[in-house]
């Protein structure tokens, strides 16, 4: 019998959520010359190709990856075998079944993929594939990449620096840590007083979010993006938040299922929980803090049905923004999350971030390295700057965000 991955509330999935989505066209995932039209086209059928390669799958996994491989490339977008939430994404998918893929929302189709996908592989069914992880090799591999044990030792030398200072570093560690050619470089070389990665920064506002995380105990919320790398240095980052105000308390908000390749889960946190506990030094001493504030609940990890469903935050449902609103800030980790933020559609980048995020009901920080189109809050005089000396400045990876909000009124 199939299982979900979380119960879904039908009501609460069909509600309208916590604000009304922006009133501006969506990205629309086949639009010729888009980002979008390029993870359609080329990134879609290239990770199907290589979740084919990388498991002994059998003829029946073979073969529904295959007919998801044609269907996302040229034929009509097909609904859910039955499921317990086939229901939902019937409702969801109304508008949008039976028509090319190309014609649906970004955000929208990139979710139904990864569902579609998970479905293939009868990762909800019972049998021998059942939650299998079918990324968990890629997460693993970056785990055990040998360059991380260099840039762990280097976390003796961040902990020395006085404590607001160590938490600007881990901070931007926190936020550049999804690029896998950097890793924790930005916190070794901001320790050692080299700030050349500050001009990736395109928006700024390290310093109030560094004001309001040293004004004492406090809850916080971490809404995770991707595992591996980028989650260690969250972990690290959490670590030192717990540590500096005894009275902290501390949501980590992980996906319920595997989800856009390398986005975090329970799963990916014991791993990483055990990677630092295998380096010995200051990795392993964190390890063991963190343990101990899970066990004595300073530190929780939290997940909702919602952190895989096609929609923006707008839409979150009463019980996740309820999940929101006590903390006094929430960290909001990385490009997908971002998106599910301001709303994937065509924000001006000159848009105010309080016009695009003003609905959130908690103090937020947008920690957010840019890998797709939308981006808000950034000066006219930047964005022109950008787009004559780097036009592909949206998805390459080499910008990134610190976008706080305090709590709306």
């Amino acid at each position: 019998m199939p299982t979900s991955l979380l119960p879904i509330d039908l009501d609460a999935a069909l509600s309208p959520g916590v604000a009304p989505e922006p009133d501006l066209p969506p990205l629309i995932f086949g639009a010729p010359g888009s980002f979008a039209s390029g993870v359609m086209r080329d990134r879609h059928p290239a990770l199907i190709d290589h979740i084919r390669a990388a498991h002994p799958y059998g003829p029946t996994q073979l073969a529904a990856l295959d007919r998801l491989q044609d269907e996302a490339v040229g034929a009509p977008m097909q609904p859910l075998d039955a499921a317990p939430d086939s229901a939902a994404w019937a409702a969801w998918g109304a508008n949008y079944f039976g028509k090319p893929w190309s014609q649906a929302p970004f955000l929208w189709a990139e979710s139904y993929f990864y569902r579609r996908l998970l479905d293939a592989v009868d990762f909800f069914t019972q049998g021998p594939w059942y939650w299998i992880d079918l990324f968990a090799h890629l997460k693993t591999a970056e785990l055990r990449d040998p360059t991380l044990e260099p840039e762990l030792a280097a976390l003796e030398h961040i902990l020395d620096l006085p404590p607001q200072k160590r938490t600007e570093v881990l901070l931007l560690a926190s936020l550049w840590g999804n690029r896998a050619d950097l890793g924790f470089r930005i916190g070794v070389e901001a320790a050692v007083g080299n700030h050349q990665d500050a001009a990736g920064l395109i928006a700024d506002d390290t310093a109030p979010v560094l004001s309001l995380l040293h004004t004492g105990p406090q809850p916080i919320a971490v809404i995770a993006d991707n595992a591996g790398r980028e989650l260690l240095a969250d972990l690290i980052l959490i670590d030192h938040l717990l540590d500096q105000h005894g009275g902290t308390t501390i949501e980590l908000h992980v996906k319920p299922a595997p989800y856009y390749v390398s986005d975090a889960t329970t799963a990916d946190v014991t791993a990483c929980l055990r990677r630092l506990a295998d380096t010995p030094g200051a990795s392993a001493a964190i390890a063991g803090h963190l343990r101990a504030a899970m066990q004595d609940g300073r530190l929780a990890l939290r997940t909702h049905w919602f952190y895989c469903a096609p929609f923006s935050f707008h839409r979150a449902p009463a019980d996740l923004t309820q999940m929101w609103e006590p903390a006094a800030l929430v960290l909001l980790k990385g490009d997908l999350n971002y998106r599910r933020l301001v709303g994937d559609c065509g924000w001006a980048p000159t848009a105010p971030f309080q016009e695009a995020a003003g609905y959130y009901p908690a103090p937020v920080v947008a920690l957010r390295t840019l890998k797709s189109e939308v981006v808000v809050g950034i000066d006219a005089k930047t964005v022109q700057d950008l787009e004559d000396h780097d036009p592909a400045w949206r998805t390459n990876g080499s910008r990134g965000t610190v976008q706080f909000l305090a709590r709306r009124m």
